[in-house]
């Protein structure tokens, strides 16, 4: 990706950051935020306020933070004592602490890695997925988006080629069949005068919204009510709940009440909303007693979204040294029985060294989800074709089957040391009942309160083999 310093500030691209510039040296920052006022406690410009307020706008961890007064002096300038200025927490200030008994109005931004921030430009990296050893140099955009599929967008603008010895293509003296944004690059062998093709490289110009960070959202989770003690959305039992559904480390979290408004909206004070621990609302903090109802969902990288595709390993069964290469769906599942869905959603074909169909210029039969791939040999100029490997696309819980919960134990009361769930005893007293190696533990009181309503202290809750 490329951007064209210009030595001055490049303008605002979209809502919440843009680059600074200035000779060689570039920054990312967002826009000035200021999200309260100096009229109650103090002035709060929370991180994680701000994040819940403006999504998609603050990087998950910021390089630095600066902080002005909304007229635009510095915080020294104004000689107040300052309790929290950080890329952690954020910035506040108290009224207590001053000596006038009040803060200024502060406006803070954040100092983001450069990545996050819009580009004049947005280009792919180099792309150079095939030789011109067999029939020429095929960089087919078709090939390029199946090998490539979440780094080329589908429409590009614009194509740049070069040899992958960075020179131009016109130096080269080459006959080029194709170079547009449609096709991609092809370069055949046969129709140059002198040997070979060279061997090239391709990039595409791609929209700016492109370039933007890319992230996935969860579902949105409401697995507590404010009932008993509050509202606790926790990031650890949804992981638990949702098997597969988060990330392992989100990077934000975003609440809203069941009802769909704005956490900001409700007036509650929250104890606990970050992207570690998940949302808690106490209703001992609350001045009508009880926290409104709450969802909360979460901000996952792109690669978790990739994840939610299901492909089959690579399978390759047959070799082209009698009629063909027969992939066939019906030989497949012999060969590798429980290795495929019962109804593929795509196939994918490639040679057993990884190069595309295409690069091959064989003739292909067929390749389709219902027979699999076929090449026969006597379709093909020098009479072989080249030895091919497959693989399917398959519904989603074919790779995550879905969870499956045992009934309800209770195996011990707790009138004597305390309450003893050990999965040693549970095995014992329903033999067969539980599998070898669970996955996770859940517990509740046995009116079906959560634990954490009960403000029981828990000695061990985990992973079992206890």
């Amino acid at each position: 990706m490329m951007i064209k310093w210009l030595g001055i500030t490049i303008a605002l691209l979209h809502a919440g950051n843009y680059v600074e510039a200035s000779g060689n040296l570039a920054e990312c920052w967002t826009r000035w935020y200021d999200r309260d006022n100096p009229s109650g406690v103090g002035d709060f410009e929370i991180l994680s306020r701000l994040r819940l307020e403006n999504p998609m706008e603050i990087c998950p961890v910021p390089i630095q933070i600066e902080a002005r007064t909304v007229s635009g002096d510095s915080v020294n300038s104004t000689g107040e004592t300052i309790s929290a200025f950080d890329t952690t927490r954020g910035f506040i200030c108290v009224n207590a602490d001053q000596a006038t008994g009040s803060c200024s109005d502060y406006e803070v931004r954040f100092q983001c890695p450069l990545n996050f921030c819009p580009l004049e430009e947005c280009w792919t990296p180099w792309f150079d997925r095939d030789n011109p050893l067999g029939h020429g140099d095929f960089e087919t955009l078709p090939d390029l988006h199946k090998e490539y599929p979440w780094d080329i967008c589908e429409h590009p603008i614009k194509i740049e080629i070069t040899t992958t010895s960075g020179d131009d293509v016109s130096s080269t003296g080459d006959v080029i069949l194709a170079a547009d944004t449609d096709v991609g690059f092809v370069c055949r062998n046969c129709d140059q005068p002198y040997g070979n093709c060279t061997d090239y490289q391709v990039r595409f110009l791609c929209p700016l919204e492109f370039c933007k960070p890319k992230v996935c959202m969860t579902s949105w989770y409401d697995q507590d009510d404010p009932t008993d003690a509050g509202d606790f959305e926790l990031l650890q039992k949804l992981q638990f709940g949702n098997p597969n559904e988060i990330c392992p480390f989100p990077l934000d979290i975003e609440v809203n009440t069941v009802a769909g408004n704005s956490l900001s909206s409700t007036g509650d004070v929250i104890a606990v909303v970050d992207a570690t621990t998940g949302f808690i609302c106490k209703n001992d903090d609350q001045k009508s007693g009880q926290c409104s109802d709450y969802k909360v969902r979460f901000i996952c990288p792109n690669d978790f979204c990739k994840e939610q595709e299901c492909w089959t390993p690579w399978l390759d069964r047959d070799d082209p040294s009698g009629a063909g290469d027969y992939e066939t769906i019906s030989k497949l599942r012999c060969k590798y029985p429980y290795k495929i869905c019962q109804t593929p959603i795509q196939i994918e074909v490639q040679t057993v060294h990884g190069f595309s169909v295409a690069s091959t210029g064989d003739i292909i039969q067929v390749a389709d989800v219902n027979t699999g791939f076929i090449c026969e040999n006597y379709d093909q100029e020098d009479g072989t074709c080249a030895d091919y490997r497959v693989r399917f696309k398959c519904p989603l819980n074919f790779c995550k089957p879905p969870v499956c919960w045992t009934e309800w134990f209770d195996v011990d009361d707790p009138n004597q040391q305390g309450d003893f769930e050990k999965i040693s005893t549970i095995r014992e007293q329903f033999p067969l009942r539980i599998c070898d190696v669970p996955a996770s533990i859940e517990a509740r009181t046995k009116s079906g309160a959560s634990v954490d309503s009960t403000g029981n202290v828990i000695i061990v809750v985990l992973h079992p083999m206890v």
